[in-house]
């Protein structure tokens, strides 16, 4: 959604203008000629924003000079938790003031709507306050790419990959921040881990830039490259980002275009665990998927089956369309609440209750971890339906797809999925006493902005400034990851061993 300009105002000054027979006011595509004559004006306001940009020039020269070493010693301290909840909040913080400066701005925004755009970008949600496109100079683009870019591979990646390159070793702290990010398992060997997962990113999204390239071309785009790259990233990202008011609405018969974003979406989604398996199967010749990878193919492809079914089925807004259309728009919007990439072809807001129904069942569950979507996690819910199943026929043991899941993963499964639920339900009753919106856009706002998917009814730009900062807090938690948020606030218990042994009836 986007804050629209006053179409009324506009008129009025140029109807003023018009009668006392001076020129009109100058349009927007002069703004940089604006900026410039402001910060070299006395204002207040220009000596304000000066002044800020010459601090942040310090920072930066001082932090690449002189590295702060009482800095490293304090990250040093913090638990993996804690150093990942803390890094992906000063990334936010720095975004929303860099998208706050004069020269990244074409249209004046308040900074809670910057925040919001750098929390939804480095989270890689894609709900947005404004419209990024009118909003932001090519600059301000920029940065919002950089956010979600660093958002989808997770910012302790580029800083790990520069130190690879030196040729120096990863520290055993760092190493377990990276697990604790990716959550891979723990025999995984990370420099290893982390070239591919680089590799990967800069070879999918180039493909998919250059497919989209050559589509926008064809379809007439402003800026063809620019949005093809901008798009390209979004998807892998699974940021749902785009530079389009109506988001992919205008290419919902476009086979190329769907396809390509899809698949961007699906690669980011799935997580590179599976592409790590995948090159290792193809690369010595045997199969080497783990027991990880085949429970997050199994349980995507049955996600993407049975919903794709469902909305063919249930939704009334696609059946004018013809049957190749029809099932191209459902499984479009299916893969897009499912890996979190956000995008749409068809209006949500138009949209069936059944149909919306699915599309949240879809986006709890979310994608896979060490990926760059969000949601539950399929390998999550893959152990608690185990759970489920073991309990029905006696089994003592967490059985699934004929593997036996260690406990430790089943608790980690229910407690993340706990947290989950929890801060989607305090999340929709905030939404529901600061808003005056109907119970389903509430609920459907609450559960993209935790899942870190992006879709909308259609209420994000009408919320109060209250709304909007509870959707930031379940966006953060989201990218987190509602669990990590815990684990950073509460401190490890090392006296669980004192505590009595007694049973409880459930």
């Amino acid at each position: 959604m986007q804050v629209e300009q006053s179409e009324r105002t506009r008129g009025a000054c140029a109807a003023t203008a018009g009668m006392t027979g001076m020129a009109p006011e100058q349009p927007e595509s002069n703004q940089s000629q604006k900026l410039a004559e402001e910060l070299n004006s006395p204002s207040p306001r220009a000596r304000w924003w000066s002044r800020v940009v010459i601090e942040l020039a310090r920072m930066a020269s001082w932090a690449v000079l002189t590295p702060p070493r009482a800095g490293f010693r304090a990250w040093s301290r913090l638990r993996p938790a804690q150093q990942l909840v803390f890094g992906f909040g000063l990334y936010a913080m720095i975004g929303a003031c860099v998208l706050a400066l004069p020269f990244s701005q074409s249209r004046h925004a308040g900074f809670v709507d910057h925040a919001f755009t750098a929390v939804s970008a480095i989270s890689t949600t894609g709900l947005t306050t404004v419209s990024v496109s009118d909003t932001y100079t090519r600059f301000g683009e920029l940065v919002v790419l950089a956010l979600f870019q660093v958002g989808g591979v997770g910012f302790m990646t580029l800083s790990s990959i520069l130190i690879l390159a030196r040729g120096k070793p990863l520290t055993e702290a760092r190493v377990t921040a990276l697990k604790a990010g990716f959550s891979v398992p723990h025999y995984f060997v990370m420099s290893n881990f982390l070239r591919h997962v680089v590799v990967f990113t800069v070879a999918s999204e180039t493909i998919g830039s250059l497919i989209l390239w050559w589509r926008f071309s064809a379809a007439g785009v402003e800026s063809p490259l620019w949005s093809a790259v901008f798009h390209s990233v979004s998807a892998f990202a699974t940021a749902g980002f785009g530079l389009h008011n109506d988001s992919l609405e205008r290419f919902a018969g476009d086979w190329s275009i769907n396809v390509t974003i899809a698949a961007l979406s699906y690669l980011g989604a799935i997580g590179f665990i599976v592409v790590q398996d995948v090159w290792y199967t193809i690369k010595f010749r045997e199969r080497m998927l783990t027991f990880t990878s085949k429970v997050i193919l199994y349980m995507t492809a049955a996600i993407f089956v049975l919903g794709t079914v469902a909305l063919y089925v249930f939704e009334p807004s696609v059946r004018s369309l013809s049957p190749s259309d029809r099932l191209l728009a459902c499984m479009f919007q299916v893969m897009t609440a499912s890996t979190t990439a956000g995008f749409n072809t068809i209006p949500i807001g138009g949209m069936s209750s059944a149909s919306l129904v699915v599309l949240l069942m879809a986006m709890l569950i979310g994608a896979s971890p060490a990926g760059t979507g969000g949601g539950i996690k399929t390998t999550s819910v893959s152990a608690i339906v185990g759970n489920l199943f073991s309990v029905l026929r006696g089994r003592s043991a967490v059985v699934w797809l004929g593997h036996e899941v260690p406990m430790v993963r089943v608790l980690y499964a229910f407690a993340a999925t706990s947290l989950y639920l929890i801060g989607l339900c305090f999340g929709v009753l905030a939404l529901c006493a600061l808003e005056d919106k109907p119970f389903l856009p509430i609920v459907f706002e609450a559960a993209s902005a935790i899942g870190t998917v992006g879709l909308s009814m259609g209420i994000t730009g009408d919320l109060t400034t209250a709304g909007k900062l509870v959707l930031i807090g379940l966006m953060f938690a989201g990218r987190c990851g509602p669990l990590t948020v815990g684990l950073a606030l509460l401190r490890p218990d090392q006296d669980a061993g004192s505590a009595r042994r007694d049973d409880l009836a459930v």
